[in-house]
């Protein structure tokens, strides 16, 4: 201990992606964003997909910048976002383009898989909550538009176990990415043999499942050389970036904590010892996933600042251009809100005229229609602050454990108004930070396989690293 390690953290999210340097001394990380860059879907014949060789081109641009900058680099993982994958061939080439989980190839096939597997099974036997972005909804249609697909496929990877392939040329199936597809068996972890066979999945695709914080080799020698860099181990890490942010989590108590990952997407959960199966988790909409080590991630999907992402860039084609703080700054001059979303109706879903969609709803809803743009951004938050405390509420119902603190991490807690509003709906303290918490978590992880940290300290390192802020309800809306 005591050595200076330099490890990267490829942090790839549904809008953009980072490659951030961690250097531990011991007892802190410091970072630095080596390289950002837009993650930009492609749509092609109706279709959208991840546009895979431009994200691997900016992957290794970073890694030069990092080693031309900072010399030796000792490891790199990569984590994304859940449930998306990519076909291998058997002289393992990818065969195509990964589609995006918000392509809409799946409704088409999504009564027919329903009828094999019904919601409240696949729940069940998964842990998953069912929903038509899920690895195995996508998978499904696969086979069925391409039944070749059989014969031509050696492997499904997830997008990180796809990069982590693309840069050191093996082949693995990390846990926690693993564990958003909703083919593996809540109990064992392993996949599920009733849904693989009920949906005619070959079992085979699967590749060898890894825990996290599995080394699996070093970067491939001729992206050393392209890169000019050192044969960098590669580490499969909490491949999922919900996974790698909780990781990040500086619990002072694990008990009577929940958290939110705020970004594109809101996760709000609870960590549990194990996978939460009850009528009232599948009632709510409450999925379970895997964590660093062991135990469980009790959480709900809620869209996020994709309503607002949407917003911006409707705003933005129509030549108004305004930043994220500035838009914050108008919701923040603005009143109380007088209109609410709900953030999951599936209006809200795809790409689009986010602001012609709200409005569409308040009118159909009997509400107000937010008149100036910061009305309109301040109906977004608030509405996501509600969204929050209902959520908090359920998880108090499911796990029958009072929830005292809430920890919000993730790059949308760098919206002050959102936390102060999320403290006010659920009329608790809100302990915000690390902003970058699925980097952060990814280097605590490489570290731990490194043998350079006991992960048992990972929470006082991410307090002795990063700057957390606390919010305390000043207008207490609980109830409103």
């Amino acid at each position: 201990m005591g050595k200076r390690v330099q490890l990267l953290a490829v942090d790839l999210g549904a809008s953009s992606g980072r490659v951030i340097l961690g250097t531990y001394n011991g007892s802190s990380i410091v970072t630095e964003e080596v390289h950002r860059f837009a993650n930009s879907p492609v749509q092609d014949s109706g279709h959208l997909y991840w546009n895979v060789p431009a994200l691997l081109q900016e992957i290794k641009q970073g890694i030069k910048l990092a080693c031309q900058a900072h010399g030796e680099i000792t490891s790199l993982s990569v984590d994304t976002w859940g449930v998306d994958y990519g076909y291998l061939d058997h002289a393992g080439k990818l065969l195509d383009s990964p589609h995006h989980y918000r392509d809409q190839r799946m409704g088409k096939y999504r009564n027919r898989l329903e009828e094999l597997l019904p919601p409240e099974e696949q729940f069940r036997l998964t842990g998953n909550q069912p929903d038509p972005i899920n690895t195995l909804y996508q998978l499904f249609a696969d086979l069925q538009e391409n039944p070749l697909l059989q014969e031509c496929a050696d492997h499904i990877l997830m997008m990180p176990d796809l990069f982590l392939y693309l840069l050191s040329g093996t082949v693995s199936a990390e846990k926690t990415i693993l564990s958003t597809s909703g083919l593996l068996d809540a109990g064992t972890g392993d996949p599920s043999s009733v849904v693989l066979g009920r949906l005619g999945i070959p079992a085979g695709l699967i590749p060898l499942r890894v825990e996290a914080g599995t080394a699996i080799g070093r970067l491939l020698p001729e992206l050393c050389d392209e890169l000019g860099c050192g044969p960098i181990r590669v580490i499969a890490g909490a491949s999922h970036d919900t996974a790698s942010a909780v990781a990040s989590i500086p619990y002072a108590e694990k008990n009577g904590a929940a958290f939110i990952s705020c970004g594109t997407w809101s996760l709000v959960g609870m960590e549990t010892k194990a996978p939460v199966l009850t009528p009232a988790s599948y009632k709510y909409g409450f999925t379970n996933e895997g964590c660093y080590g062991s135990g469980n991630r009790l959480l709900k999907n809620i869209t996020g600042l994709w309503l607002l992402q949407e917003t911006r860039r409707t705003w933005a084609e129509a030549g108004e251009v305004l930043s994220f703080g500035e838009l914050s700054t108008l919701a923040g001059n603005e009143g109380a809100a007088q209109s609410f979303i709900q953030p999951n109706d599936p209006v809200f879903s795809t790409p689009g005229d986010m602001p012609g969609r709200i409005a569409e709803y308040c009118r159909s809803t009997g509400q107000q229609v937010p008149e100036t743009k910061g009305a309109m951004v301040r109906t977004i938050l608030e509405s996501l602050a509600k969204s929050y405390a209902a959520a908090i509420q359920e998880l108090e119902e499911i796990t029958g454990e009072k929830v005292r603190k809430v920890h919000m991490v993730g790059g949308g807690i760098q919206n002050k108004l959102l936390c102060q509003l999320t403290a006010d709906a659920t009329g608790r303290e809100i302990i915000a930070g690390p902003v970058e918490a699925s980097a952060l978590g990814n280097l605590l992880v490489q570290l731990a396989a490194l043998d350079e940290l006991d992960f048992s300290r990972a929470a006082a390192i991410v307090a002795a690293s990063e700057t957390l802020t606390v919010y305390r309800p000043i207008n207490d809306n609980r109830g409103e």
